[in-house]
């Protein structure tokens, strides 16, 4: 082949080769427009309209990312609100009087538990009196140091820090309140308190326990602490990886214990008299703390020295231990430490004495007088044992003699009415420091009194000294009138032994009002009480802390709200007061008026924190509308650039195949040439 032909040949060859090469080409481009809807994926070919292309793809890539930033933070803000919506919905049904009533309700009292009824029986009338629940009352008698034989001291205790005492004699002083007596209480948080009690017997010393309650008052306190506990519940919500009111500690859950206060415990001893060898025992977290009475020694010295030896412990308890008049106060460091108290008393034996049956050992005669004897039993006395004995003249049932008079119509009509003469003597502590110690004393004591009856009854006793048989002697003989009669009195004799044994009372006082004045409100970066962090960091800025998402340019928005937030804190207080209403019927209308106006004030702050959570809300709402918007319109602006005519390029598409199958045909008869074909 000559060179002229081999360089013709090659020249189609390489023209072949292009139209080939090329219309592949075209094919690829084509097809690749109509699977991306884009002229083109190289910047390149865009030419002049590169930099405007470039700009409408960075405005849709921050409207983007602000719109995924909204879409973070609009889901919290809705659980937010959510909750918000809860919480007054609690703080309004707290509003109304049928959840909170303007009165405590009446109260419930345990009958008296009278533990030695023969020395005295004591009753409650609740009606007249102004009762404090949860109290434990004790009502002790004792001899009285400043009245006459026979007034006792009587003391009443609540078990809450709660003390009064004032003398009575059922014989000689009537009740001067009313029926019945009033005791009012001083100190604790019963105080100002009144008891109406009454006593149908009041002979020797003893005691009487009863308590007290509020069902209406006790349903609003278990309504309160239910809703504290919702409550607390819904400021530790959880949503996704954070706690929506921790603040920036969103890993933290926020709030503990709502209801937290500092425990105040007391320890009341009960009693009046301390016997050596008296055994008094406190238990405080576990470590105990004893006493034993020795003489001279009180109740206040008992507290004193437990009070001593509990503020000794080591290691040192964390608390504040302080007695007064027989009470032990122990107080906790923190809100919410808490800690167990016992306590108990082991009594020293108490002596029991008793007297034999009167008996006449000399009937009376027109020549002899009628002689009665008895005598006390024992050997020992107890502070506020009860001795007596009654000479009585005539019959009980006859009290004028008519119905003798009647079966005995030809005697004359001169008999004495019915007539008693009662001598009663109660040991004093005053008189057995004073050697009146055992019942030979106790029988003087007996005939000092008798011989000083005034009328003078119608027999003599025996001197001072003659020990505990005592014997009475009538001052006449038969009268010969009345030969019927073969007394000329009876004689009866009862001793009351004073069953004092000493008790203790251990009660948790309720939530007062002083516990809000210990809790004020706190600002950044400190930490209220119910904060978990409160006793382990008690200051936190990040606790107050609110989210911030940028949703726009130039445009931040915090949002949410914290549980340290003063709207909470009113909301706490406000519940806390609620309690403490329930929990102080005697301050009722004080607690409740209070808590009224507190429930109002954070209803007021809770909806203005709902207020801005529901503009926040709406701001990330309307402006992710206005970036959805303007994404709409930057894309149409990209799609006119960078766009194609589905339909046209569908065309050019099919045209280029054609074309390109045409090559290939014609490439595929060049290669079938030969010399014979070619010269056919």
């Amino acid at each position: 082949m000559s060179s002229i032909t081999g360089v013709s040949s090659y020249s189609q060859y390489l023209s072949l080769v292009r139209n080939l090469s090329g219309g592949q080409n075209d094919v690829n481009r084509l097809s690749e427009q109509l699977t991306t809807g884009k002229k083109s994926v190289d910047l390149n070919a865009y030419g002049p309209e590169v930099q405007k292309l470039l700009d409408l793809r960075s405005e849709m890539a921050k409207r983007q990312n602000y719109v995924q930033s909204i879409d973070t933070a609009a889901p919290r803000l809705k659980a937010t609100d959510t909750v918000l919506t809860s919480l007054e919905s609690i703080v309004s049904s707290w509003t109304s009087s049928s959840t909170m009533p303007f009165q405590p309700g009446p109260a419930s009292v345990t009958s008296p538990v009278n533990t030695n009824p023969k020395g005295m029986m004591v009753a409650v009338d609740s009606a007249k009196s102004k009762l404090t629940v949860g109290a434990q009352y004790t009502v002790t008698a004792v001899p009285s140091q400043t009245g006459p034989n026979g007034t006792f001291d009587v003391t009443v205790t609540d078990g809450l820090g709660g003390k009064t005492t004032r003398p009575i004699n059922l014989g000689t002083t009537p009740p001067n309140d009313g029926k019945g007596y009033n005791f009012t209480i001083a100190g604790g948080p019963g105080e100002g308190a009144m008891l109406n009690l009454s006593f149908d017997k009041l002979t020797a010393s003893a005691s009487s326990s009863f308590s007290v309650s509020f069902p209406q008052a006790d349903q609003m306190k278990e309504r309160i602490e239910g809703d504290m506990r919702d409550v607390q519940a819904l400021l530790n919500q959880r949503f996704g990886d954070r706690y929506l009111f921790a603040g920036s500690r969103f890993g933290t859950e926020p709030v503990t214990d709502l209801m937290a206060t500092k425990q105040t415990s007391k320890v009341t001893l009960n009693g009046a008299v301390v016997n050596p060898d008296d055994y008094f025992e406190v238990t405080v977290s576990g470590k105990t703390f004893g006493y034993q009475a020795v003489a001279g020694d009180t109740l206040s010295i008992v507290a004193r020295g437990l009070s001593s030896q509990i503020n000794a412990a080591s290691p040192a308890l964390p608390m504040t231990v302080s007695s007064s008049n027989g009470i032990i106060t122990l107080i906790g460091n923190e809100p919410g430490q808490k800690f167990d108290v016992a306590a108990r008393v082991t009594n020293a034996a108490t002596i029991e004495n008793s007297i034999s049956s009167p008996t006449t050992t000399q009937a009376p005669t027109t020549l002899l007088n009628q002689v009665d004897s008895f005598t006390l039993n024992g050997v020992n006395v107890d502070i506020g044992d009860t001795f007596e004995f009654t000479v009585a003249v005539g019959d009980p049932d006859d009290p004028y003699n008519r119905t003798y008079y009647t079966q005995h119509p030809n005697e004359p009509q001169d008999l004495p009415p019915y007539q008693t003469y009662t001598v009663r003597y109660t040991v004093t502590d005053t008189d057995y420091d004073a050697g009146v110690t055992d019942v030979d004393h106790v029988a003087d004591k007996l005939r000092q009194q008798f011989a000083t009856l005034k009328p003078a009854p119608p027999a003599t006793i025996d001197p001072l000294g003659s020990g505990p048989g005592i014997s009475l002697t009538s001052t006449g003989k038969a009268d010969p009138n009345h030969p019927s009669r073969s007394s000329l009195f009876s004689t009866s004799a009862t001793v009351t032994n004073g069953s004092l044994n000493n008790t203790v009372t251990v009660a948790t006082l309720p939530p007062e009002q002083d516990d809000l004045d210990d809790v004020p409100y706190t600002d950044p970066p400190g930490l209220p009480f119910y904060d978990s962090e409160y006793r382990s960091k008690g200051t936190n800025a990040a606790a107050y802390t609110k989210s911030l998402v940028t949703v726009d340019d130039n445009l931040n928005v915090t949002y949410g709200v914290s549980s340290d937030d003063k709207s909470i804190q009113s909301l706490v207080r406000a519940m806390r007061l609620v309690r403490t209403a329930a929990t102080n019927p005697g301050k009722w209308d004080e607690y409740t008026s209070q808590a009224r106006e507190l429930l109002t004030q954070a209803k007021d702050q809770i909806r203005s924190i709902h207020a801005k959570v529901a503009s926040d809300s709406a701001t990330l709402e309307d402006t992710k509308t206005a970036h959805t918007d303007a994404i709409a319109t930057l894309t149409d602006r990209a799609a006119k650039i960078e766009g194609i005519d589905q339909t046209e390029v569908a065309a050019q598409v099919s045209s280029a195949m054609n074309v390109l199958q045409a090559t290939y045909a014609v490439a595929g008869q060049t290669k079938k040439l030969s010399l014979l074909n070619y010269l056919a």
